[in-house]
């Protein structure tokens, strides 16, 4: 049985992707909700890579084996993580709701200048060749792309609002199906400490995203700054 509910969690280098994820883990936690797994496209990048291919490009990744790993997880929550993943449409298909982060060029390098001097050994030279060379035109011609494909679009990464939003409209979601499964029709979301946000028909998003099972919204996505 595949998971519940799939986050795809989308965005360029750097710019916060596994802090969400755990932000989220940590929310739903608080709430009892704690069959969640993370899933990292890290996990799945090629053994191969041909030298004429860039190598922080989406040729990268084995995307029918991200397909299949989560077609073969049984949690209720599975969030999955990384530059590509609403990129490929088979994986689009199977998100639940999706996810883009759009936090600025120059904080997502000032943080990869950071972790990859500290982290990985890297020079200063090395980190910004590096970045020239690929991780720049990655970014403009894959990732940036996929922007509008998101139903929500965070635009400073772990903002507490979108964290909130987010992981209430999870818990929401899986109390209805829980409720459904038992034949009660009346389930226990959340109180109104969860904020209100408005959707462009006026009802709150989070219900807004809970009742339209988090259909993609590609003209008219939600940006949270």
């Amino acid at each position: 049985m595949a998971p519940r509910i799939v986050a795809l969690i989308g965005g360029g280098q750097a710019a916060g992707k596994k802090s969400v994820c755990n932000a989220i883990v940590s929310r739903l936690q608080s709430w009892k909700v704690t069959d969640v797994k993370v899933l990292s496209l890290d996990n799945f990048k090629k053994a191969k890579i041909p030298n004429n291919v860039n190598p922080e490009g989406p040729d990268t990744y084995d995307f029918v084996a991200v397909a299949s790993a989560i077609k073969s997880e049984t949690t209720d929550v599975l969030l999955v993580e990384g530059h590509y993943t609403l990129y490929e449409e088979t994986l689009r298909r199977l998100g639940t709701i999706r996810i883009y982060i759009d936090l600025d060029a120059d904080t997502r390098l000032s943080r990869r200048i950071i972790r990859d001097t500290t982290q990985r050994g890297l020079s200063l030279q090395a980190v910004l060749d590096n970045y020239l060379d690929y991780g720049k035109i990655a970014m403009e011609r894959y990732i940036q792309g996929t922007k509008p494909t998101a139903d929500i679009v965070l635009m400073r990464g772990t903002e507490p609002s979108g964290i909130e939003l987010i992981a209430g409209a999870i818990y929401d979601r899986l109390a209805a199906d829980r409720a459904a499964a038992s034949g009660d029709n009346t389930f226990n979301v959340l109180s109104d400490s969860t904020p209100a946000w408005q959707a462009p028909n006026g009802l709150s998003l989070r219900h807004n995203l809970l009742d339209s099972e988090f259909e993609v919204q590609t003209e008219n996505y939600y940006e949270l700054a």
